[in-house]
């Protein structure tokens, strides 16, 4: 029971901060997730801070990077480097079609100034995700030749995420996607592949 009050205050959260942004109120909360009593809130959360981090850490973009590569390491896949890559932008087009999702997204990067426990989670992530995960694809894929060796992993890692990340912008300016899951993953893969 504990553990479905605990997702229930999550989900009401999420909503909130997507429509209020982070400043939003404990009762806004309390009121969204359909509990009597704020009370629950800190039952399951030490103070908003701590909600408000557990919020960002599932709308984080690496978050989501991490989430599809703990499962599996580059040998998981079947289909090595390209198989990962697909994985990682379909992750990304299922999360974040989701607009509340977009929307925490784009409250959390504006919040990073304010709550440096955000700035922090990106950080540690950042480094994790572009200097590990990611990179650790590119270079397989280097390994085997099915991605270009002109540029540092690093940096093509980097740039993919980059991509997805203006990809998830416009989307959520515009309010729709111009491109498929399918569309995507083809195109990048193509910008990844060694130039004749």
């Amino acid at each position: 029971m504990a553990k479905d009050t605990r997702a229930q205050i999550l989900d009401g959260a999420r909503l909130v901060f997507a429509q209020k942004g982070f400043h939003a109120s404990i009762k806004d909360i309390a009121a969204a997730a359909e509990i009597s009593t704020t009370s629950l809130i800190f039952w399951h959360f030490k103070d908003k801070e701590s909600l408000l981090l557990a919020v960002a850490q599932e709308a984080s973009p690496l978050s989501q990077v991490q989430d599809v590569l703990a499962h599996n390491d580059i040998t998981g896949f079947e289909n090595g480097p390209e198989e990962a890559i697909r994985a990682v932008v379909e992750k990304y087009f299922t999360v974040y079609s989701n607009p509340v999702n977009r929307a925490i997204l784009f409250q959390m990067l504006a919040a990073t100034a304010r709550h440096s426990e955000i700035r922090t989670l990106l950080q540690e992530q950042l480094i994790s995700v572009m200097n590990g995960q990611m990179a650790d694809i590119i270079r397989a894929g280097q390994h085997h030749r099915d991605f270009r060796l002109d540029l540092s992993p690093e940096f093509l890692g980097q740039t993919s995420l980059g991509l997805l990340f203006a990809l998830i912008t416009r989307w959520h300016v515009e309010g729709v996607t111009r491109w498929s899951y399918e569309e995507v993953t083809r195109q990048l893969l193509t910008l990844l592949k060694p130039i004749p």
